[in-house]
């Protein structure tokens, strides 16, 4: 067996609406560079767990047929952990070689052009806040009592549980600086196995690229140890969610344009900001798309549920950081660690987009605070607000929200199904021995 010739391979990985990145190994030589490549517009419809919703597009009645792919050569990458297996991002085409409308990595390389069209570069990074887990062996494979949050003490900026956890964390830096996505920092954050990092600042497309490769490495590395690394927004509920924060910029010939030297917002700064602001309920469904994000939010553990900014202020939706003109930025805290990080992407950028082409003023923080309208908090009524937005239409399209939303609603029948036939424990623990 040692003697065998080894097959050069190639990992494809195709943006989804849900797990971040789908695909498969592929023999190398019908992946490289110039390759055709196909791929099952069942993508589209695939839940969390691959509940399959039908759109106008990918549907029983059609087969969910295949559609080209379009390979993008920048993100190929040896992987030297691996072997030195390749892995290449590539999205979903309409057969004519443009993105597929359902494509959401395609909608954000849209939204870049049109940043470009205005002299600008958005500059996005990312931070995910996730739960670690080590698997009991006492327990079934199928009992998630087997998940032990790693660490018994639950402190934020803790330097045991770092420590604790230093051969994990090194390998993740190391793994993600050998595919150009370097990890800046990595930190315990407030509750059991919470931890968090942060991706080093890229142009958006490379940067979202970088994040849903982040999750998908980390959760695989994980998997090697014996431990899970979950995004899942809110697994307890009597501690703070798990965020998916993102900080954006905006540079113009290489020069951060965001703020100014004196530490004030730049004009174009402020009508990006005021953009991110007025567009917030309606794409609160991007940065929240299940049934389980929205109870993350809760002001009292700096999720607020209203379209705020301060600067420096972790309980406003967007904080500014002004401390330089090079590093001026916001960082928008609503997305959960639970979103796509193109979805969240997307949202982020159309809004800002539109402030910019619309020069909207950004209201006095006082007032967004104390008057500003509450965004959607439940699944429910945010999938409303997306069809109902002119910016979501104009961004997204009407086949992306139809198929978006379908699998959402899906989402949203599964959980009451389960609602309508489940006798909860409140249930139990309130009437059993009293009545």
């Amino acid at each position: 067996m040692n003697d065998l010739a080894k097959v050069a391979l190639t990992q494809l990985e195709v943006p989804d609406y849900d797990l971040g990145l789908r695909g498969k190994l592929v023999r190398a030589d019908k992946l490289a560079p110039g390759a055709s490549a196909n791929f099952c517009t069942i993508l589209f419809g695939l839940s969390l767990v691959d509940d399959v919703t039908d759109n106008s597009i990918s549907n029983a009645a059609n087969g969910y047929p295949d559609t080209a792919l379009l390979l993008d050569e920048s993100t190929r990458v040896e992987m030297p952990w691996r072997g030195g297996t390749e892995a290449v991002i590539a999205g979903l085409s309409d057969g004519d070689g443009h993105p597929h409308p359902l494509c959401i990595r395609g909608k954000l390389s849209s939204l870049v052009d049109e940043y470009e069209q205005l002299g600008l570069s958005p500059i996005l990074g990312f931070e995910y806040e996730f739960w670690l887990f080590e698997e009991s062996s006492s327990t079934g494979r199928g009992d998630l009592g087997r998940l032990v949050p790693t660490a018994h003490i639950e402190n934020a900026y803790s330097l045991e549980r770092v420590k604790a956890v230093e051969s994990l964390a090194q390998e993740f830096f190391d793994r993600m600086e050998a595919i150009g996505h370097p990890v800046e920092a990595f930190h315990s954050e407030l509750g059991p196995g919470a931890f968090e990092f942060a991706l080093k600042p890229q142009p958006a497309l490379k940067a979202a690229d970088g994040a849903a490769r982040a999750r998908q490495h980390l959760r695989a590395l994980c998997a090697e140890r014996g431990m899970l690394a979950s995004f899942m927004a809110k697994p307890f509920a009597d501690k703070p969610g798990a965020g998916g924060h993102i900080h954006s910029s905006l540079l113009r010939d290489g020069a951060n344009v965001f703020g100014t030297d004196s530490g004030e917002l730049s004009e174009e700064g402020s009508r990006y900001v005021a953009g991110l602001l007025h567009h917030l309920g309606a794409v609160t469904a991007l940065f929240s798309p299940y049934v389980n994000s929205y109870r993350r939010v809760d002001p009292e553990m700096f999720v607020t549920d209203r379209p705020t900014w301060a600067a420096n202020d972790r309980s406003a939706a967007c904080r500014l950081i002004l401390d330089s003109q090079d590093s001026a930025r916001v960082e928008h805290r609503r997305p959960g660690a639970d979103v796509s990080p193109y979805l969240a992407a997307t949202a982020l950028l159309a809004g800002g987009l539109d402030g910019l082409r619309q020069a909207l003023s950004l209201p006095d923080a006082a007032i967004a605070s104390e008057l500003g309208e509450a965004v959607p908090d439940n699944l429910a009524d945010a999938l409303v607000r997306l069809e109902q937005s002119e910016l979501a239409q104009r961004v997204l399209g009407p086949e992306f929200i139809e198929a978006f939303v379908a699998m959402r609603r899906d989402e949203l029948k599964s959980y009451r199904t389960w609602l309508d036939s489940t006798i909860t424990d409140w249930e139990l623990e309130r009437h059993l021995q009293h009545h």
